[in-house]
């Protein structure tokens, strides 16, 4: 099936909104505008706004003695200010947390992007690191979808564990749901980086590549899951370093 042809010239690739909604909808149709006009604000608005409310939201529902228990299980001790003030230092840790929820994402997009943009380009791929983060950031949005799926489950929530905030287990999409109680750390974040979410933008960042950069599709398949699975790799090594 022949890809849509969209010249430059006028606004072929219509707004950003329009794009936005046709990459997660009629992927085809929207990286095609993508590769004509990459515009990326919306999309990565989108995406940092939704994850830092999601942390806001449900760092708002840990309660301050659930927050020492957590230290006391990493095996620190408790300071004595943190003992007579938990709630201001829960505080604390949920604007923080919240802040590098949109300080965080954004770096490792910018990062991810040149990445794809190296990668693509070794395998022949004709695109700028503007058109990539663009995709980049477009083929992440499941993930937006899912933090706001997460804090309307948060909402409905009168408490919510940092153990299960560590693990994502707001929503049960992913294999971590199957991990026993006696499943080790490194298990758990094997098991909670096969997520339904992930699955849909690994999807998406593919049939985006493929379009935006030229290349075939086995190109962008390769290099979509070799990153991937570099990233899931990183998740590993630092669950069993830490």
């Amino acid at each position: 099936m022949s890809e849509p042809i969209l010249e430059a010239g006028g606004d072929p690739a219509g707004s950003s909104f329009q794009t936005t909604v046709a990459t997660l909808v009629s992927p085809a149709e929207g990286f095609a505008r993508l590769r004509v006009r990459p515009a990326f604000g919306l999309a990565l608005a989108f995406l940092l706004l939704a994850g830092a409310v999601s942390v806001w939201v449900a760092m708002s529902r840990v309660t301050a003695e659930d927050f020492i228990n957590s230290i006391e299980a990493a095996g620190r001790p408790v300071p004595d200010a943190v003992r007579d003030d938990p709630d201001r230092f829960l505080t604390f840790t949920r604007g923080s947390q919240t802040a590098f929820a949109v300080v965080g994402p954004a770096v490792v997009y910018a990062v991810v992007a040149g990445l794809f943009f190296g990668l693509l380009r070794l395998s022949g791929g004709d695109l700028r690191y503007r058109q990539s983060f663009a995709t980049t950031v477009h083929g992440l949005l499941p993930f937006a979808i899912a933090a706001v799926l997460g804090t309307v489950v948060a909402l409905g929530r009168d408490t919510i564990s940092l153990e299960e905030l560590k693990w994502g287990g707001v929503l049960a999409t992913n294999l971590g749901i199957f991990a026993g109680e006696s499943a080790g750390d490194v298990t758990r974040a094997l098991l909670t980086s096969v997520d339904l979410f992930s699955i849909w933008c690994i999807f998406l960042l593919a049939t985006g590549f493929r379009i935006v950069a030229g290349v075939s599709a086995r190109a962008a398949w390769l290099v979509v899951l070799a990153v991937w699975l570099g990233g899931v790799g990183l998740k590993v090594a630092a669950t069993a370093i830490f």
